[in-house]
């Protein structure tokens, strides 16, 4: 398969975590990711040097991904379903040197993109570790069968996790209803739901850093663009409630980055778990 067909996002943010050293990201690093990472560099971050407690794009992204990765941390799970997991090292990490059942889903012709760079550019040795435990399927998470095909995948599982990175915002409200509460209603109880969420409040600096966002995601994306946000935290609070989940709550970035706890953000990473008594 040509790199052209996987998605831009997945590029760039694959360039992202090899530029910022996550384990085994040099092997999803592509010569187009370098290229989308170095053209926003230049043509959209001037807003991080007006506001200086704005992120970066590549600050946003470390402090969401360190959040991701110090909640599955705590969790200890013993699966993890990743959600539009496209060109990312965790599957591979997690899978080959922690031993933890893994299963990356997205749309079609991206697991065959990320299959295809598994096989050609991660070292043998790396594969083998990783082989009996990382998988990869296609799998339509806005479709009718997404709660009942997941509801199978974690049978079994004491402590599993399902992540969402950088994809419900494309989502528009009804289909992200729809992704959490078939993760609430798989889940069962157990385990969590990892995810990052944006909101609109936070004053000046929180709206230049969506500012900032959007507009990375915009030229990244071609103009395909993110969705509504969420107008509150307590909103993204009652998303999660109505899902069926009984808490919810940001990860603290003091405590999963604290170098960049500083930074105002729209967007946070939401730990929800737990079963509502209202849950059928």
């Amino acid at each position: 398969m040509s790199h052209a067909e996987i998605a831009p996002t997945a590029h760039y943010t694959a360039y992202a975590w090899h530029r910022l050293g996550f384990p085994h990201a040099e092997h999803f690093a592509t010569a187009r990711g370098r290229r989308l990472f170095w053209s926003f560099r230049a043509a959209g971050e001037w807003l991080a040097v007006v506001h200086p407690t704005v992120p970066s794009m590549l600050q946003y992204l470390e402090l969401r991904h360190r959040c991701i990765e110090h909640a599955l941390d705590e969790a200890q799970p013993d699966r993890v379903v990743e959600i539009g997991a496209g060109l990312s090292r965790r599957g591979l990490t997690w899978a080959a040197d922690r031993g933890v059942d893994y299963l990356e889903i997205d749309l079609p012709h991206m697991v065959e993109a990320k299959r295809q760079i598994i096989a050609d550019r991660v070292p043998a040795e790396l594969r083998a570790r990783a082989r009996e435990r990382l998988r990869h399927e296609a799998v339509d998470v806005t479709g009718p069968g997404f709660e009942d095909w997941l509801e199978r995948t974690l049978h079994g599982a004491k402590r599993p996790v399902v992540i969402a990175e950088g994809v419900l915002g494309y989502f528009d409200l009804s289909d992200r209803e729809h992704v959490a509460r078939s993760v609430a209603r798989a889940l069962g109880g157990r385990g969590g739901f990892l995810c990052d969420l944006r909101s609109r409040e936070g004053g000046p600096a929180v709206a230049a850093g969506a500012k900032l966002l959007r507009a990375g995601i915009w030229l990244v994306t071609r103009g395909r663009g993110a969705r509504e946000d969420f107008p509150s935290r307590a909103a993204i609070g009652s998303y999660f409630e109505r899902a069926g989940f009984a808490r919810s709550e940001p990860i603290a970035a003091e405590q999963a980055a604290p170098h960049l706890a500083g930074l105002r953000t729209p967007a946070r990473v939401w730990r929800a778990s737990g079963r509502s008594a209202s849950t059928p």
